[in-house]
């Protein structure tokens, strides 16, 4: 990961947002955690950031399980191996390939509808 050189030396409170959950990111690879779980990990993070933190997850996957949320399918078809959805407070596993189908598609809009996420 890239860090500008003058924001090398700053403490933590002057960062941005965005640059603030690039650290903490970095902090938890550092760390060498076996399990690593994140929430909406690439949320906050500018395109160019976001896509070193993408290529940085993608080369961490071995020896470690990573399990991450994230409302964005693309995101979870680009670094998951195994997809799982929240539905009712279930977890339900989901063939990948199913994912553009336009049955999977009209169940997830239904399954919002139902919660009033519409």
């Amino acid at each position: 990961m890239s860090i500008e050189p003058e924001d090398r030396d700053k403490l933590l409170k002057d960062y941005s947002h965005g640059m603030k959950n690039k650290m903490q990111m970095l902090i938890n690879i550092i760390a060498q955690p076996n399990l690593l779980l994140l929430d909406e990990p690439l949320t906050s993070l500018d395109v160019v950031v976001a896509e070193e933190m993408k290529q940085l997850l993608r080369s961490l996957k071995q020896g470690r399980i990573t399990i991450f949320s994230t409302h964005i399918m693309d995101l979870a078809l680009d670094l998951c191996d195994e997809i799982v959805l929240l539905n009712h407070g279930e977890l339900e596993r989901v063939d990948k390939s199913n994912l553009d189908s336009h049955e999977f598609k009209e169940k997830i809009i239904a399954a919002l509808r139902e919660e009033g996420h519409e």
